[in-house]
């Protein structure tokens, strides 16, 4: 897009913004349930910005954990358009140092993600859920590992011996 076109309402076109050929776009819906606040996607749209400084990041993602935004983040790693978003998002998780305790199969199931990157934030947020003793949650995260036939082996094995320990 130039400056010409956007200096030209009849030349420009919104539509071109939400062109996954062009644009990488991470659209949640604020009207949609649940709700999210505008500047609860804002902070989440910012933190994906690679230029963005320690400091900022720092702030954004204790912005994150402070106001409990588990369910913002959930909902925007289920909507990713593409894997290198999906791994963002997930590193923004471990990240904030929310407690992911009732996701715990949410963060399995990315961790059979046929993307290296996408598996191995989602282990790591997996792999740092404390205090999963839920037999059944468990027993079925064991499954999905042993039933996946694409994912990426060492990351799965090492996903499978962390679960272990937690059933100790």
């Amino acid at each position: 897009m130039v400056i010409e076109e956007l200096l030209d309402e009849e030349a420009f076109k919104p539509e071109k913004l939400f062109d996954k050929e062009n644009y990488s776009t991470l659209t949640l819906a604020l009207n949609a349930e649940p709700k999210f606040k505008e500047k609860d996607v804002d902070i989440l749209i910012a933190l994906l910005d690679p230029n963005l400084d320690w400091e900022d990041k720092e702030e954004k993602l204790l912005f994150i954990k402070n106001h409990k935004l588990n369910t913002l983040l959930i909902k925007a790693v289920q909507e990713a358009e593409n894997d290198e978003d999906r791994a963002k998002l997930l590193c923004i998780c471990w990240e904030s140092g929310l407690d992911f305790k009732n996701d715990f199969l949410f963060f399995v199931e990315q961790a059979l993600s046929t993307n290296y990157l996408v598996a191995l934030e989602a282990f790591t947020v997996a792999d740092n859920i404390e205090d999963v003793t839920d037999e059944k949650v468990l027993t079925k995260a064991i499954l999905l590992i042993e039933e996946c036939k694409t994912g990426n082996k060492q990351i799965l094995e090492d996903l499978k011996t962390t679960i272990l320990s937690k059933k100790i």
